[in-house]
């Protein structure tokens, strides 16, 4: 069973397509695969979503449609032709917008609710308040799958630092609401509270966020009396990070909002460590679950002696945060997974069929990409593996139809077909890549905190996302005795790991950049059955980024060298004299642009320079003094040039293992590597057998030195490769695979 989602928008800062994307992981945790789909999809948002109209669900699969104000896709859900759910966040009472356009819509979108009762099979309240509207609007099969929260994206470290400080630095006390400006928020309300703690604490400020819909007349009025008042910031819509330095500058959280489902600006504000005044209207008891400050009534002279008071009485500020904290555990990623589980639990198909065990373990790989003419170090990785581990077990590939990493375009046909003894599925990517727009939302998103719809947007956007694939891993996880994922930063990990969680083992290839920092790859991390790394420093970086890292061990990969030619390769690309080799795309990513330049400055300073080949393909074309630009070689071509260069350069500073650092080091050639990658200094002092470079001048000592000491050099690195023999390798992944093939 496929588990989909219908909304009826998708837009930014909107908290019902907030909820979705949170449930699609929420889903993916309880081994469900499925999309989400919208009827209206904002720019920029279409990786997360597919237009409504595209929605044909296989009738053994459950359609969850998060009900929307007098949306017509709730006429649509009707006639589904599979299992049929509704999410009820909320409705709002028309009785607050009276005299509204707004109160027509609202009474239809409560009729369509009872419409829909006699059509779902699970009805889903956010909040036991929504729950109870449910029952009485006919629901049967009524669960309560509360929203959920992640602390960590609300710590200090995720704020926006000049708002931070700004904020700090103002008076006090510092008031903050979150709320949309409509009738039931009660914004009139907040102002009345601020202008009675400005009498008793002069200095005092109000911050309010949300949108605001300048030149009506509501909000006209509002600033307009916040003018007159003083002390009152209207921030509007805001980021991530300046959300979460509201919420941390503040001294109180407060709501005056009289008709909330569930209340989501109440549990973040919890989640950073800021006390909660709120009216207790609607849901907002059972979310506070008798935490934080609930009031009854609005008497606001004595609400402002009590936000004075929370501000300024340390003991009682902890205790509030202390109940709050508590409270939080019932918001977690893990209550709603397991509450949602239970609600779906019924609806499921059949159970898991058993499986004899056999003596042969029954092993898929998966894998962004794959195939002999595939060039990318973890591809490479996956396939080597895969292919050497067949001749111990059954060996499946679960992959995509393409071969360009950044396009993503499907270029080889899909269906199932072999690589010797492997297995080989391959499925279509649902959409390829396009690298402006996407290249311009990674300068907008990376090296700042995000929430999770933003960090999911940019994973999907980077893709590659093939729903075949995930659907697979779902449907046929039981026929596996493990599942091998590689590598931690596409999709098919990342959202492949939950789906086979307790039988995954991750090959990570880790290195130290900007999208390891997103929240969303600790699934990747803390949900499979071991990691398996490849060096030391790429273990200690992933602990360091996910303190709760599954189990992990340092396995790395094989090399078999083979015997190359030095004088073949020179003379086949009319070579003369001594060279320095690169090997691998021809990519700004990879260092290539800061390599030529450091070479032509070397050129520039000595006459006997060597010449820089490089020797793969990319979107780069390298011109220059001495630079000769070979394309991609094969398999013996490779072992002859790394036989006869002076040294090999590795300038990426993005690496978690350089298979090719290896290779050159199997062969006796000297590696010159990027000093600011942690993975590659690593293996070069392990192996004493190159130099580390970091800038035009050090890569000159470093060509220098080499040339000196290449004899001392090559001895070292041909010990040091001996270590990487496949049998060993082919060993630790046969050992990991049983462990999770006993214990399962």
């Amino acid at each position: 069973m496929e588990v989909h989602q219908l909304i009826p928008c998708l837009v930014p800062g909107d908290a019902m397509g907030q909820a979705a994307v949170a449930w699609q992981k929420a889903l993916r945790h309880l081994g469900y695969s499925g999309r989400l789909y919208a009827q209206e999809i904002a720019k920029g948002l279409e990786s997360l979503a597919q237009p409504a109209r595209r929605l044909a669900p296989a009738p053994d699969d459950l359609v969850l449609y998060h009900h929307g104000i007098a949306s017509e896709l709730a006429g649509r859900v009707m006639h589904l032709p599979c299992k049929r759910g509704v999410v009820f966040h909320n409705v709002t009472p028309a009785r607050f917008y009276r005299g509204s356009r707004l109160a027509e819509p609202l009474v239809s979108g409560r009729a369509q609710l009872a419409a829909l009762a006699s059509f779902c099979d699970v009805s889903l309240g956010v909040s036991r308040f929504n729950a109870r509207e449910l029952e009485v609007a006919g629901h049967r099969n009524v669960h309560v799958v509360p929203l959920s929260v992640e602390p960590q994206r609300f710590l200090r470290a995720e704020a926006d630092l000049p708002l931070l400080k700004s904020l700090e630095a103002g008076g006090r006390p510092l008031v903050v609401s979150v709320s949309r400006v409509v009738p039931h928020k009660r914004m009139e309300d907040l102002l009345s509270l601020h202008a009675e703690l400005l009498r008793i604490a002069p200095k005092a400020r109000l911050v309010i966020i949300g949108g605001l819909a300048k030149g009506h007349p509501e909000v006209k009025a509002l600033e307009a009396r916040a003018a007159a008042l003083g002390h009152v910031t209207f921030l509007g819509r805001v980021s991530h990070s300046e959300l979460v330095a509201a919420y941390r500058a503040a001294d109180v959280f407060v709501s005056m909002s009289e008709h909330e489902g569930f209340g989501v600006p109440l549990v973040e504000a919890m989640a950073a460590e800021l006390p909660v005044l709120a009216y207790g209207a609607a849901a907002v008891p059972e979310t506070m679950g008798g935490r934080g400050i609930v009031f009854d009534e609005k008497h606001f002279a004595g609400l402002a002696e009590l936000v004075k008071l929370v501000a300024s009485d340390e003991k009682l500020r902890a205790r509030l945060v202390k109940g709050q904290k508590e409270r939080l555990s019932d918001f977690s990623v893990e209550a709603t997974t397991a509450a949602l589980g239970e609600a779906l639990k019924p609806l499921e198909a059949r159970a898991p069929a058993p499986r004899r065990r056999s003596t042969r373990p029954r092993v898929a790989f998966v894998v962004q990409r794959y195939g002999e003419d595939i060039t990318g170090g973890a591809e490479a990785h996956a396939r080597s593996v895969a292919r050497r581990l067949s001749a111990k077990a059954s060996v499946e590939v679960l992959t995509t139809c393409a071969t360009d990493h950044l396009s993503w375009a499907n270029e080889l046909p899909p269906g199932t077909s072999r690589d010797g003894r492997v297995v080989v599925h391959r499925f279509p990517v649902e959409r390829p890549r396009a690298m402006k727009a996407f290249n311009r939302l990674s300068d907008r998103v990376l090296g700042r905190p995000q929430d999770l719809m933003t960090e999911e947007q940019w994973l999907a956007a980077q893709g590659p996302i093939a729903p075949g694939l995930f659907r697979a891993l779902s449907t046929r996880r039981d026929e596996w005795d493990a599942v091998v994922l590689f590598t931690y930063l596409y999709a098919p990990a990342q959202r492949g790991v939950p789906l086979v969680a307790n039988k995954a083992l991750v090959v990570p290839t880790a290195h130290d950049e900007p999208p390891l920092a997103f929240h969303s790859f600790a699934d990747v991390f803390e949900k499979p059955r071991a990691l398996l790394c490849n060096t030391p420093e790429e273990e200690a970086l992933i602990r360091s980024r996910f303190p709760n890292a599954a189990r992990s061990r340092i396995v790395g990969v094989g090399i078999e060298p083979e015997q190359g030619d030095a004088e073949r390769f020179k003379k086949v690309f009319g070579l003369r004299g001594s060279y320095l080799l690169y090997l691998g795309r021809l990519e700004a990513g990879k260092g290539v642009p800061e390599l030529v330049r450091y070479h032509q400055r070397l050129v520039k300073d000595f006459h006997d320079a060597p010449t820089l080949v490089l020797a793969g393909a990319g979107e780069l074309l390298p011109t220059g003094e001495k630079i000769r630009t070979v394309g991609r070689l094969d398999e013996s071509q490779k072992w002859d040039a790394l036989s006869g260069a002076l040294a090999v350069c590795v300038p990426s500073r993005y690496e978690s293992l350089s298979l090719v650092t290896l290779e050159a080091f199997a062969v006796g050639t000297p590696v010159l590597g990027n000093a600011a990658c942690e993975v590659v200094v690593g293996q070069l002092r392990r192996s004493k057998a190159g130099v580390a470079f970091h800038d035009a001048e050090s890569f000159a000592e470093a060509v220098r030195a080499v040339g000196e000491e290449r004899a001392r050099l090559s001895k070292s690195g041909r010990a040091y490769a001996k270590r990487f023999g496949w049998d060993a390798i082919i060993e630790a992944y046969l050992e990991e695979i049983d462990r999770v093939r006993t214990t399962a």
